[in-house]
């Protein structure tokens, strides 16, 4: 079996790149009204920062976004080029609600129409795209994976840490706490890239510091021909947490 470990600080690099390209959506103003409408963003500038990944020809992104009072989330489909625009009340506001998105005919979630050079890279940069492309429009209550961190160590008990936490997240490592184990402890941290036969997995240890703070571990499996994934994700400790903490603002 193939194994290769990737440093945090790079994959964190590629991370940050993609929040910028898709924090230009997060900070224009949409309607003044409440609901889905359609996004001016392109979505391809999100694409475009994974330089291993691209878009299938014959497939084009729509983006919606949607907005309840400071919330906010959104979409990306793929969809055929010659796909029909969405019909909408009074030309911005279109049918459909939270849990019901407005899908345009013929539309793929947006994996399904990514492909890649077949490197590890590509499949972790895929895991980061699938991540961050859930996360577009994005406003605070809506906000979900912005507050997670990429961890690259174990992480350290409460008594004796010396490293503010600002510094910790910055490096990949989570804060110190009163950590409770819930299984063995992994002896590799860093996202790494495992394969054998046609299977590919990527693995990553993540801080969520959401509601009752935890740290788990996310596995994502790919076909070789394929970078649409199943993830499956278990929890590896807990602490305190803070259930007032910011998720990300308006």
């Amino acid at each position: 079996m193939k194994s290769i470990s990737f440093s945090t600080t790079t994959v964190n690099s590629l991370r940050r790149a993609a929040v910028r390209a898709r924090e230009t959506c997060n900070e224009r103003s949409g309607p003044s009204q409440e609901g889905w409408f359609a996004s001016t963003y392109d979505a391809n500038d999100l694409i475009s920062v994974f330089d291993t990944l691209r878009l299938k020809p014959g497939f084009t992104l729509r983006a919606y976004e949607f907005r309840e009072d400071s919330d906010g989330n959104g979409i990306i489909w793929a969809v055929p080029a010659d796909a029909p625009e969405l019909p909408s009340d009074d030309g911005t506001w279109l049918h459909g609600s939270l849990s019901y998105p407005p899908k345009p005919p013929g539309a793929v979630p947006l994996m399904q129409a990514i492909e890649g050079d077949g490197s590890p890279w590509s499949f972790l940069s895929a895991s980061i795209l699938r991540r961050e492309a859930a996360e577009f429009g994005a406003r605070w209550h809506g906000c979900d994976w912005t507050p997670q961190t990429i961890l690259s160590k174990l992480p350290r008990q409460g008594d004796g840490s010396d490293v503010p936490d600002d510094e910790a997240e910055l490096n990949g490592d989570a804060p110190a706490g009163d950590w409770t184990w819930h299984g063995p402890v992994p002896t590799t941290w860093e996202p790494t890239y495992a394969e054998r036969g046609a299977t590919r997995r990527i693995v990553l240890h993540i801080r969520n510091p959401l509601g009752g703070e935890e740290i788990y571990r996310a596995t994502d499996t790919y076909r070789a021909d394929s970078y649409d994934c199943t993830t499956k994700t278990s929890v590896l400790c807990t602490g305190p947490g803070d259930s007032s903490i910011d998720r990300c603002l308006p």
